[in-house]
């Protein structure tokens, strides 16, 4: 006969299930094997102490959550604060390059009306020369008329 080895005991135990809960039932009943069982089980349990150190540390896990919180109120506060700064440096900024905007805009206007006076000026000066002209030709026209005239008159004979 073939000795079967604890190994083998065992892997044929699990594989049939009757056979394991018969197994289970007769380790339960004995007061002693209930006393192993259970020792090992408690020694994977989580006791009072395990779960005040969890607790604890849970509570180390809050006060440093709360810290960050603190932190990030506090970054949050300066990055508004660096914001609202740099808004306000831009809206400076802007409200200067519209000042100066709108006075190139007035100077502009300021020299689109002097060119208008000019260009009116010209036209009149134009006006004046046009006349000036048709009175120094009249006058001329008229001195030529009463003294060259008449002298030619003279030389040719007419007179």
């Amino acid at each position: 006969m073939n000795e079967l080895t604890g190994e083998e005991i065992v892997k044929r135990i699990v594989s049939d299930k009757g056979a394991l809960k018969d197994l289970i039932y007769h380790i339960v009943s004995d007061p002693e094997m209930r006393v192993a069982v259970l020792s090992a089980v408690l020694a994977e349990v989580a006791t009072k102490q395990d779960v005040r150190d969890v607790r604890q540390e849970m509570n180390q896990l809050r006060t440093e959550m709360s810290q960050l919180r603190q932190e990030t109120n506090q970054l949050r506060a300066e990055m508004d604060a660096r914001f609202d700064g740099l808004r306000r440096e831009m809206d400076a900024r802007f409200n200067e390059v519209r000042r100066e905007m709108n006075q190139l805009r007035q100077e502009m206007n300021q020299l689109r009306r002097e060119i208008n006076d000019l260009r009116r000026e010209i036209n009149d000066l134009r006006r004046e020369m046009r006349s000036l002209i048709r009175w120094t030709i009249t006058a001329i026209l008229i001195v030529w008329g009463s003294t060259v005239l008449p002298v030619m008159m003279r030389l040719a004979g007419i007179i």
